[in-house]
């Protein structure tokens, strides 16, 4: 049997066509299969977005409100691509968490891996040229992070590429400011969180959350009505990763105080320093490039927030534009124009595309802070919130109850703590300059109305808000703190008011200045 199984090999002809019916009839049905598998996605697509709105813009979202269901639309070219994500802090407690508050920022890529997305972080701390042998030793060991991630919920197969539809909700609804994680207390109630409003424009896109928190052992917070249950508003602004026409980034200079944006540069390691520091900057430009005086092609304008009260309104402007005096000595005509957000505007101060001064109510605490945001790859300043407490005003009443008593109980040990905490990085959270005007305002206030020099609180108020916006405007100029600038004058300089009327009582408004209550009698105290 064997033998004649062997002797029909042997002689069977090899060249004889093979049988292909088998392959065609399989190849069939996997296209078949294929096919039914995109039509399938592409139906689940349509079903899923059938009935909802759309918005157009950097991404296309769908909604419905009625039903609570967001989704964004990412096209396949969107993937790998980066983008800028910045949040906001609408609104907190107004006691822990305060509102207007600029938060994190940074460049990120969607990443398509299996049935999810990722919304990836990247890491832009070390560099080096992409196809070079350093830039691939730095993609191979550096890692990136993982902001949030969702499923894919459907994929129009019938678009180039097939765009993937994700579920909103899924991909940010989180606790996307670690409360939960600094406070242990509160726990992240995702059950009552939601998408309040989205809005789409060509270069960004807008997001409002509001998180709610909860809490079964609360500490007292006086300022909710039930310390047991607060929201969170959260504004997240995408744009495109577009750096401006022209945009030369600028090496830091030591010896100049600027905010930098720094990273460490792998290309030559045979260098001193790993570090390269660009400082942060505007992208002013001359309409008339070689022209001693010139308007800038595009200002830089800070709106005033509608919420501000009227009255205190032309203190901040003239806080404002009161820099173009130093912008002509470098050739620029109305660098910086202040405008007023209108009562109806269908705008969000904290879109991407504005650079606001915010007014923001926060009981029992007086501050003011002035963040920007930076391209984290040169160092270009793209967008300005400058947030003051209302309760600023209040506090030139309360010297005695908020300076001088919490004071009086500090021991010695507490007062060396906190004259030598130490931050590793300077940035505009360390700027204390409201409280110490705060202090110093309240005690120049009660000075003058005990000895009856002045009495107009008006004046005086509208005087300490200018200084104090132009203190804040400074730093999202991308300037630091300035203070040896106090030191330019004697004591019998700013003593004599013919010369502070001329020259002020300091070189820089970027430092800590005073209220100055000299008269004239330096000399008396002099004999």
């Amino acid at each position: 049997m064997y033998i004649l199984l062997l002797f029909s090999l042997i002689i069977a002809n090899p060249f004889k066509p093979l049988d292909k019916t088998f392959l065609e009839k399989d190849q069939k049905q996997q296209n078949l299969s294929t096919t039914i598998d995109k039509e399938k996605k592409t139906n689940n697509y349509l079903k899923k977005i059938d009935g909802m709105e759309k918005i157009n813009g950097l991404f296309s979202f769908f909604f419905d409100k009625s039903n609570n269901k967001y989704f964004i639309n990412i096209l396949p070219n969107q993937l790998e691509q980066e983008f800028l994500i910045g949040i906001t802090r609408q609104s907190g407690d107004a006691f822990m968490y305060d509102g207007s508050n600029m938060m994190s920022e940074f460049s990120f890529f969607f990443k398509q891996i299996g049935d999810r997305i990722q919304l990836i972080e990247k890491n832009t701390k070390f560099r080096a040229s992409p196809n070079s042998p350093a830039g691939r030793s730095i993609h191979n060991h550096i890692s990136n992070s993982i902001w949030a991630d969702a499923k894919i919920e459907a994929i129009n197969s019938d678009s180039l590429g097939g765009d993937i539809l994700i579920d909103l909700n899924k991909l940010l609804l989180k606790d996307i400011n670690g409360i939960s994680n600094t406070n242990k207390k509160l726990k992240f109630d995702k059950n009552n969180s939601y998408l309040s409003s989205i809005q789409s424009f060509p270069n960004n896109s807008e997001l409002e959350l509001v998180l709610h928190f909860k809490s079964s052992n609360p500490s007292y917070i006086y300022t909710l009505p039930d310390s047991r249950s607060m929201f969170h508003r959260y504004h997240i602004s995408i744009c495109s990763l577009l750096s401006s026409d022209n945009f030369i980034p600028r090496l830091a200079d030591e010896r100049v105080g600027h905010f930098t944006t720094m990273y460490q540069d792998y290309s030559d390691v045979r260098r001193e320093s790993a570090y390269i520091r660009y400082i942060n900057k505007w992208n002013l430009k001359k309409s008339i490039p070689y022209a001693e005086m010139s308007y800038p092609v595009e200002p830089i304008v800070f709106w005033l927030e509608n919420t501000i009260p009227l009255e205190y309104r032309p203190a901040i402007i003239e806080g404002i534009e009161a820099w173009n005096l130093a912008f002509e000595n470098i050739g620029f005509k109305d660098a910086i124009v202040a405008k007023v957000m209108p009562d109806n505007a269908n705008w969000n101060p904290a879109d991407v595309r504005y650079s606001t001064i915010r007014w923001m109510i926060h009981p029992g605490s007086a501050y003011a802070v002035g963040p920007s945001r930076a391209n984290p790859y040169t160092g270009e300043i793209y967008d300005a919130d400058i947030r003051i407490s209302a309760d600023y005003v209040r506090y030139y009443f309360t010297d005695l109850s908020q300076f001088v008593e919490p004071l009086i109980p500090q021991n010695f040990n507490d007062f060396l703590i906190s004259e030598n905490k130490e931050n590793d990085e300077h940035s505009y959270i360390d700027c204390d300059y409201q409280q110490f005007m705060m202090e110093s305002m309240s005690f120049a206030w009660n000075n003058q109305v005990s000895t009856g020099i002045n009495k107009n609180i008006e004046s005086f108020i509208h005087d300490a808000l200018v200084d104090l916006t132009l203190h804040e405007v400074g730093h999202t100029l991308g300037l630091r703190h300035n203070f040896k600038a106090s030191s330019i004058y004697s004591f019998a300089e700013i003593s004599d008011p013919n010369f502070t009327t001329i020259h002020g009582i300091s070189g820089s408004v970027m430092d800590y200045n005073s209220a100055n209550l000299m008269d004239g009698g330096y000399s008396y105290f002099q004999t």
